[in-house]
């Protein structure tokens, strides 16, 4: 075996690590929007269940460079209200775009090429693409590190599950959904046809925007 002491590594030895060997790690497109109803779609692929009484998810969105709360996480922390949307194969182009670092006001739906439908309990709305969406809010926020590539765990209860109707099984069971996941690096699982490359968006237009 070759040991990895990873508070002797740098941060990149140890993202390579994680990220590249817990694998395959399901995608959560999560929709959110803020106290002046501004909305945000991000993907997330630090993503579990969490338990099922209450039923719970959690999610986890990494820090910045900076140390920089994402804008998800800032929203969820200001409504309490948030959209977890499962996204398969068909889905990857528009969940790829909005994994983009952009400006603030770039608007992510517009550019995922997604609709969005409204929710019963939250006000966030639902990815209408999505065969799986989960109304959640949120529980708690349990930060750990701090500075860049520290985290913060995003732990919510499942208020609503809108599910497409062929995933729902007469024997009281579900799927099995045909769903896409994160691997290492650049690549990805499309459950039904196997793994694929692919690069992040281009964000080169939104920079030179700002810089005018």
């Amino acid at each position: 075996m070759k040991v990895f002491v990873l508070s002797e590594h740098g941060l990149g030895t140890a993202y390579e690590l994680l990220s590249g060997l817990i694998v395959p790690r399901p995608i959560a497109l999560v929709s959110t929007q803020d106290a002046d109803g501004r909305t945000n779609l991000a993907p997330f692929s630090y993503f579990m269940i969490g338990g099922i009484n209450p039923p719970s998810v959690a999610f986890c969105p990494v820090r910045g460079r900076e140390g920089d709360k994402k804008e998800t996480l800032r929203n969820i922390e200001t409504t309490r209200q948030y959209v977890i949307n499962l996204v398969t194969p068909d889905m990857v182009e528009g969940m790829n775009v909005t994994g983009g670092d952009y400006p603030g006001d770039a608007d992510k739906w517009a550019m995922s090429g997604f609709s969005p439908v409204p929710s019963l309990q939250v006000a966030p709305a639902r990815v209408a693409q999505s065969p799986v969406q989960l109304e959640c809010e949120l529980m708690a926020v349990v930060p750990h590190g701090d500075g860049p590539g520290s985290a913060d765990y995003v732990i919510g209860e499942v208020k609503v599950a809108h599910v497409r109707e062929d995933l729902v099984n007469e024997n009281g069971t579900f799927g099995p959904v045909d769903l896409l996941s994160r691997l290492g690096q650049r690549d990805y699982l499309a459950m039904g046809s196997g793994t694929f490359a692919m690069a992040r968006p281009d964000i080169s237009q939104f920079l030179s925007r700002d810089a005018d």
